[in-house]
């Protein structure tokens, strides 16, 4: 396997791209990557175009875009200081921000399930998910053509095997939410579901709570 760069465009000073310049990967970084990626799921080759295509949607991010203006106020009015604004250019061009978005992305994509697998699990035939997804009785994602399912919906003690309140709850946080939102939120401990100490959202439903209590939360929160 040999190396492949790829061109990339280049911003001139008046704005217009110029000719590309080659990006070099090693084979070796590639084959490495790929590796990784399958060690961790039990699709590599899904998870790995799933990567692709949520890395080639992303748009580049330069401290470059500030005008000397910008910059100025931004640092005169205390946003920043003159070091750490520094440092915050320094970070985003060596590529920090998109590291750390892709990895939240990941560790989300982690936790989700193939339409196989849900369809193994409910014992329905994929058909019968579909359509469950269609009319809102089970949440799912597309993610690069594929739906996938977020595993906190999922019980495996109750007799549905769906967490209680599944349908009205994905009903309030769909149009509202991103998946990873609503992923972040029914992990994270609430306040005001508290019963022996504070409870995330899907623990508070596998254990009884009132499905309303966390339908509140959502329709008076800002989360994001």
């Amino acid at each position: 396997m040999t190396d492949n760069p790829q061109p990339r465009p280049r911003a001139s000073t008046d704005g217009v791209c110029s000719e590309p310049e080659a990006v070099h990967v090693s084979a070796a970084a590639v084959r490495r990557l790929a590796e990784a990626v399958a060690a961790l799921s039990d699709d590599p080759e899904y998870f790995v175009q799933a990567l692709t295509d949520m890395l080639t949607a992303m748009k580049p991010i330069s401290p470059d875009e500030y005008s000397a203006t910008e910059v100025r106020f931004l640092i005169e009015s205390g946003a920043f200081s003159a070091e750490e604004w520094a440092k915050t250019s320094e970070a985003v061009n060596r590529g920090c921000l998109h590291v750390a978005a892709t990895e939240a992305w990941l560790l989300g994509l982690f936790e989700t399930i193939s339409l196989d697998v849900v369809s193994g699990f409910l014992s329905w035939k994929e058909e019968v998910v579909g359509t469950a997804v269609a009319e809102g009785r089970l949440y799912a994602v597309e993610i690069s053509g594929r739906f996938r399912f977020p595993v906190w919906q999922f019980d495996a003690g109750s007799p549905s095997k769906l967490l209680p309140g599944l349908t009205a709850i994905a009903q309030v946080m769909s149009p509202r939410w991103s998946w990873q939102s609503v992923a972040g939120f029914m992990a994270t401990p609430q306040t005001s579901l508290v019963a022996e100490g504070p409870k995330t959202p899907a623990q508070w439903l596998r254990d009884g709570g009132d499905v309303h209590d966390v339908i509140e939360i959502v329709e008076a929160s800002d989360w994001r």
